[in-house]
């Protein structure tokens, strides 16, 4: 608001007698004479439909790698909790161990085959590329292709479950042939498949959460 003195006259006594008075502009008067100043709005930038459809590319691939990291985190995170509740708490003998290990050895199982998937899947995601230039090396060595990363999985994997399954049977004999070596057994197999699922988040841990 702006204050601009004048003065009045009036007469008294003969004379001229000059009386201050008040004059009030309001601000909101202002605009109309040309002091109110105004942003200029930035011009809304266009995509190109190159731009849109990598956009949409992104948003595609996206929501599979998040689906695919929900489902590692579910397979994993039920396997730790079943380690965590404790294996056969209520098992006596040995048939009894055997029967409750072997059962929560296919469990383990099937929650690494989820795993795997999961991982396997994700390694396999094409991301799309605006510039049409991938890569092939960076500066400690060699970029790999999904396809590459792929295929070097399935060669780790297939190594390990051969390990799996002759340590599982190196367990079995050490009893002799006693009644003891299918209950070890299945125990070993499900401690080496936990202990996997351990190694793999340790392994893919960007993968899975970057």
């Amino acid at each position: 608001m702006w204050i601009l003195p004048f003065f009045s006259a009036s007469e008294a006594g003969g004379g001229v007698m000059r009386a201050p008075a008040v004059v009030l502009f309001c601000a909101i008067g202002l605009s109309h004479i040309g002091f109110s100043q105004q942003t200029p709005t930035a011009p809304k930038k266009v995509l190109t439909p190159e731009q849109q459809a990598f956009r949409e590319e992104m948003r595609v691939v996206g929501e599979k790698r998040d689906s695919l990291r929900a489902k590692a985190h579910q397979a994993f995170d039920a396997e730790m909790a079943q380690q965590k509740a404790g294996d056969c708490p209520n098992a006596e003998n040995t048939y009894e161990f055997g029967i409750c290990f072997g059962k929560a050895a296919g469990v383990a199982d099937q929650n690494l085959k989820a795993y795997e998937e999961a991982i396997r899947d994700l390694l396999g995601l094409k991301y799309p590329n605006l510039t049409g230039n991938s890569p092939t090396t960076g500066p400690a060595g060699p970029v790999l292709t999904p396809e590459e990363s792929v295929a070097e999985f399935d060669r780790v994997e297939q190594l390990w479950h051969s390990y799996l399954d002759a340590a599982a049977t190196a367990a079995f004999h050490q009893f002799g042939g006693g009644t003891g070596g299918p209950s070890f057994e299945m125990e070993t197999h499900l401690r080496l498949v936990r202990s996997h699922m351990l190694e793999l988040n340790e392994i893919y841990d960007m993968l899975l959460r970057l």
